[in-house]
């Protein structure tokens, strides 16, 4: 569901506007949403991709019910920078009492293409009184001023261009080098074995109404996952985009202080290209949500 709430705060989206075919919001741009290098990548704006297409289908509700995302594909045009101004527009392509799926749209400021993206949203039957209280008419209500950035750490460290992807990431998982903003606002820290595994501590902010953690909050975790996992396979002088994201829910994570694992695999390396795929799970062995990334490469 979507909702002004914690998540939506933390990265600075809001204006929400409700129309008969979906719904439309914004996000500003800051430096609390850079990754280790500086850039900004689809998980910086994951949470208004997610919002913007579950809160189409939550709006055709008269009452605030219980609603989960249960996929979200999506695919990178023009690297957003620091400063800009998002704008997301989503479209209900279908929807029953049951399901509901949705297109979305992402430009800045000068009408480029950011991303693109489809997803789908179900109904559950569990409810919460947060929940229960929300005031939808309230929230549709559009504020054009955004929110401000959280206060995080915004340190980027200066790579050596002779590193390799691998030493970049034993670097940042022996605190050499920053982990970089968006990293220090999802509190997650970075490991690197095999594969790198990026373990996350959720912060109560991170919650929805039903107490578990925000479906975009969710896709920005993973989706950083998977961009680690692609700088894994860089070579000296080389730069890569997190091109595509495909996050499939298997369930809902709780708030509730128990640390996360996402462990990534690679599927496929080549010169232009290479797969990916992470998974969140606890300590248990419970898995929460995989997805699965290509990542491209300009080679140097």
């Amino acid at each position: 569901m979507s909702t002004t709430n914690g998540p939506q705060a933390a990265f600075c989206v809001g204006f929400t506007r409700v129309s008969e075919a979906g719904i439309s919001l914004d996000q500003q741009v800051t430096a609390t949403l850079v990754d280790h290098r500086g850039l900004v990548e689809m998980p910086a704006y994951a949470v208004m991709a997610e919002s913007v297409t579950s809160g189409a289908y939550w709006y055709t509700f008269a009452e605030p019910v219980a609603t989960v995302q249960s996929w979200l594909a999506l695919t990178a045009g023009v690297r957003p920078r620091v400063g800009d101004r998002l704008h997301a527009v989503s479209v209900l392509a279908h929807h029953d009492d049951a399901h509901g799926t949705a297109t979305m749209t992402i430009t800045n400021g000068s009408h480029e293409v950011v991303c693109a993206g489809v997803a789908r949203a179900v109904r559950v039957g569990r409810s919460t009184e947060a929940l229960r209280a929300l005031d939808k008419d309230a929230i549709a209500q559009p504020v054009e001023t955004l929110p401000a950035p959280p206060d995080v750490d915004t340190t980027v460290s200066t790579i050596d261009p002779d590193w390799d992807g691998r030493r970049v990431l034993a670097a940042i998982s022996r605190g050499d080098i920053a982990r970089g903003p968006l990293c220090e606002l999802l509190a997650m820290t970075v490991d690197l074995d095999d594969e790198p595994v990026m373990t996350v501590q959720p912060q109560p902010w991170m919650a929805n109404p039903l107490g578990a953690i925000q479906g975009g909050v969710i896709a920005s975790l993973i989706g950083q996952a998977c961009s680690l996992a692609g700088q894994a396979h860089t070579g000296p002088g080389d730069r890569y985009t997190l091109a595509d994201l495909s996050v499939f829910y298997f369930r809902s994570p709780p708030v509730d202080g128990r640390p996360l694992t996402l462990a990534t695999t690679t599927e496929r390396v080549g010169r232009r290209m290479a797969t990916v795929a992470a998974t969140m799970a606890d300590a248990a062995g419970t898995r929460y949500v995989r997805a699965v990334a290509n990542i491209a490469y300009e080679r140097g």
